[in-house]
């Protein structure tokens, strides 16, 4: 797992909704991370807690998991294993597409134990059109993109891209059934995240389903703007991204406060 290259994440330009992607490396990616220890046993006990919640799967799915399952596993030479289990020894989320383009290609199964801010059980079964929805400007910036990128993905080749998002607590779990921080008007560097997914794409040979990987992890905003270059990139992503998409990410209230501080920096 490579430390994030945050340059490439807030580019010198305004914020827009893209894809960017990138050729990936599937073991790299799926690799245990340093703190892998600490991240598989809160996996584990939400998992325990309710299981329901956290994985599902289609019956028209069974495969195309089990598939995934040991696509992933083979990875680190271990043995494939059932997917109760390999929600909790996997360490970034899993979700599992129909590769049927003509069906804008559901989610058929998955364990997503580190949402953020929505829920598996919502999604399952669902088009991946109508899950992109409520997200403004998705659809008509990127909708067609999406498509034909997952109708060209082929076996054996891997893409990566990330996506973030900021919030009050560096909590993993960001299910709408917990209880969740929001950043409000209060909000300050030292006490807001970054929260970072790193994606991942695959096509799976034998079934023709698509592997959507999610590596969450959270990082200071006062540690990042302290980094060479990055505050004013930040303040240029914030100042630029329309008020719809604030409001959906959880940040328009607490914009202003946040860029303030960071034009100080």
């Amino acid at each position: 797992m490579m430390d994030p290259d945050w340059l490439r994440l807030f580019p010198e330009a305004d914020h827009r909704l893209q894809m960017n992607l990138r050729r990936g490396d599937a073991a790299q990616f799926w690799q245990r991370s340093p703190e892998a220890e600490t991240v598989l046993a809160e996996r584990r006990n939400w998992l325990a807690q309710t299981p329901q919640r956290y994985l599902q799967i289609l019956p028209e799915g069974e495969e195309a998991v089990s598939e995934a399952i040991a696509y992933v596993r083979s990875l680190d030479n271990a043995p494939t294993c059932p997917p109760v289990q390999a929600a909790g020894e996997i360490e970034p989320d899993w979700i599992v597409l129909s590769g049927d383009a003509e069906r804008s290609h559901p989610v058929i199964g998955g364990a997503v134990i580190f949402p953020s801010s929505w829920a598996l059980e919502d999604k399952i079964g669902r088009p991946l059109h109508a899950i992109h929805a409520p997200v403004p400007g998705l659809q008509s910036s990127m909708g067609s993109q999406i498509s034909t990128f997952l109708t060209r993905l082929v076996p054996h080749v891997a893409w990566e891209r990330e996506n973030w998002g900021l919030s009050a607590d560096p909590a993993l779990n960001h299910h709408p059934a917990n209880p969740i921080k929001r950043l409000d008007a209060r909000a300050t560097l030292d006490q807001t995240w970054l929260r970072l997914e790193q994606q991942f794409l695959t096509r799976l040979p034998d079934t023709n389903a698509i592997l959507f990987g999610i590596r969450v992890t959270n990082h200071r905003l006062d540690h990042l703007a302290a980094m060479p270059e990055l505050a004013p990139r930040i303040t240029r992503a914030l100042e630029t991204m329309s008020d719809d998409f604030c409001h959906y990410k959880g940040i328009l209230e607490a914009r202003p406060a946040l860029l303030a501080e960071l034009r100080s920096v």
